[in-house]
């Protein structure tokens, strides 16, 4: 399903409820142009379930029996072969077995939301990563529960959340449980929550890393169950989805996810966005050929701002606007062809991301430096800080510091490796990547193979060793898809574990890494196209010139009247270096001002 919408009274208020239920279907149809295909209405829980916009999803189901009711959101997947469309049969195991059995033997990008007539209760079951997005909002009386934070927000008046505000600003990423709303949280990842009488009744994980051995996987264990582990996945996937495209790049986690569904001997094709010219496109679109494998290119347009208004409906305003209606684009045309869109994402955990910054001390038991991880990953450089009012203004890099200690909090004496892959995890992936992805997920299924936790686990627990220089992946290609594995990366060298007979041809990871230091020291500069910045085109458009005057602004109580003003100015410019501040600007104050005409309509 694309999304859902659930309210749980607090007894003595089920009329209320109905009423705000009802609303909040309107205000979806309204909002989100997403009609519920069915509903449940009980009195003390109301549910409406939401088709994808191309008409995928499951429906609700109820059991004759008991009148409980279950719907999904994502894509999940359980252990006895069900899927997709097996909703009914899940809702059977779920009377078996209970919500927190039944939460460990799901994998996939979901959120289950189950109705219990017999005790009451709302039950909700997020993925391992927490990377399908799902919201809470306290109301009077009752309880709301969404997969999008937006169509809360627009339940009832509602409070900026300031911190929230300023890291989506300056970071693009809203951190921890916060949305840009005071009144929406988020979700927590691998949890099973029950509610009940209008309100959280309690919660438990199913699941977390701090249940995991880190180090204890010696190298062929690590890379023959990484291997054995993926294409279980992979078959996973094809029984429900046989009509699948998979991301192909140049580099490393797409090819692994490709070799997996290739080892199956079924027909999928591959895709690739990007300028033609660029190496990761030249390579996807060679090896896709050597493979025999039907590939589509998509070059990367400029959007309109028609464009991005209607990004809005699948991110809720918590994603920059001007880049998803980009993603969009290429999806909306995938989805007219295929049932699923596959990618690598999560995969870096098996190439030891970010471990540069762990330097000498690589894998030692020593609490992660956060300071250092905040300033050199998640803070930018020179976020426009004069832009918020001085009494709300965030210190970014220390802001940053506390969520990385909060989010490794009782890991301090686990390898530093472990720490940064939990925050990497936590982080990035949860808030960034499950953003992007639910919103895509409202248009058409869309998956990690790298998401399904055997495979988490695998990466989670190999040895630091194994997994730097990308090492496990590639001896993982080499054992099982040495084709794929003799192929060039985007960089020139071949996807194999260097050794004495085949050094030769990895003299091109001297240039690579010869060029990052250089650029690092200044002293060489990328090569940059000829484009224009979406900005300057955008700020052509008289819609754009007019929701942006300052005076206006909904933002305008949160920034600063100088700070904006100069900001706004110098972005019309041609040498504006904040395009990303600005496009995120642009799609807070779009998101706050549909809602305020929604609540003046």
């Amino acid at each position: 399903m694309g999304n859902f919408l659930g309210i749980v009274a607090a007894e003595g208020s089920e009329q209320q409820a109905g009423q705000l239920f009802r609303r909040g279907v309107e205000t979806a149809r309204t909002l989100k142009h997403q009609m519920p295909s069915r509903t449940a209405e009980l009195g003390w829980s109301h549910a409406a379930f939401f088709p994808r916009q191309n008409g995928s999803g499951g429906p609700l189901v109820q059991d004759a029996n008991t009148g409980c009711w279950l719907g999904a959101i994502g894509t999940w997947f359980h252990g006895d072969g069900l899927a997709p469309g097996d909703e009914a049969r899940l809702l059977e195991r779920y009377l078996q077995v209970g919500a927190l059995r039944l939460a460990k033997e799901l994998a996939g990008f979901f959120c289950i939301v189950i109705g219990d007539a017999r005790s009451k209760e709302v039950i909700a079951i997020t993925d391992v990563a927490g990377s399908r997005h799902a919201f809470l909002r306290p109301l009077p009386n009752a309880i709301a529960l969404s997969g999008s934070s937006l169509l809360l927000a627009a339940l009832a008046e509602r409070n900026l959340d300031a911190t929230a505000c300023q890291e989506f600003i300056h970071t693009g990423i809203v951190y921890q449980d916060r949305t840009i709303y005071k009144e929406v949280r988020k979700l927590p990842p691998a949890s099973v929550l029950w509610f009940a009488d209008g309100r959280l009744k309690k919660q438990e994980a199913y699941w977390s890393c701090s249940q995991l051995e880190p180090e204890s996987l010696d190298d062929d264990t690590a890379v023959n169950r990484l291997w054995e582990s993926l294409t279980q996945a992979a078959q996973q996937i094809t029984r429900g989805f046989p009509r699948l495209v998979c991301d192909l790049t140049g580099g490393y986690d797409s090819r692994a996810a490709v070799a997996a569904f290739l080892s199956l001997g079924e027909k999928f094709s591959t895709t690739v966005s990007g300028p033609a010219r660029s190496p990761d496109v030249t390579v996807s679109q060679c090896l896709a050929k050597v493979l025999g494998l039907p590939h589509l290119h998509h070059e990367s347009r400029q959007s309109s701002f028609a464009a991005v208004k209607q990004a809005l409906w699948f991110t809720d305003g918590e994603y920059d606007l001007v880049d998803y209606a980009a993603i969009l684009g290429v999806h909306s045309t995938l989805s007219q062809k295929f049932d699923i869109s596959i990618n690598g994402s999560f995969g870096e955990i098996a190439r030891g991301y970010w471990w540069e910054l762990l330097v000498p001390r690589v894998g030692a038991r020593r609490k992660l430096d956060s300071a250092k991880l905040a300033r050199l990953r998640y803070a930018p450089g020179n976020p426009t800080t004069t832009l918020f009012r001085p009494e709300i203004r965030l210190e970014l890099v220390p802001h940053l510091t506390r969520v990385v200690e909060e989010t490794n909090a009782g890991l301090g004496s686990t390898p530093n490796t472990f720490q940064m892959d939990h925050a990497y995890l936590r982080m990035r992936m949860q808030r960034w990547q499950g953003r992007i992805a639910s919103g895509t997920d409202q248009l058409w299924p869309c998956l990690s193979i790298f998401i399904f936790r055997p495979i988490l686990e695998v990466m989670l627990q190999a040895r630091s060793s194994l997994r730097q220089r990308s090492l496990m992946v590639r001896r993982m290609l080499a054992r099982f898809q040495p084709a794929l594995a003799a192929f060039p990366l985007e960089h020139g060298y071949p996807a194999l574990p260097a050794n004495w007979t085949n050094f030769y041809r990895f003299w091109p990871l001297f240039g690579y890494y010869g060029g990052k230091v250089l650029q690092r020291a200044g002293l060489k500069r990328q090569a940059q196209g000829e484009v224009t910045a979406p900005r300057m085109m955008l700020w052509q458009e008289s819609e754009v010139r007019e929701l942006l005057q300052p005076s206006a602004m909904r933002t305008s109580e949160w920034l600063d009247e100088h700070g904006l003003q100069n900001f706004l100015q110098e972005s019309q410019q041609p040498g504006f270096s904040r395009d990303g501040e600005w496009q995120r600007l642009l799609s807070l104050e779009y998101t706050l001002q549909e809602l305020q005409g929604l609540q003046r309509g």
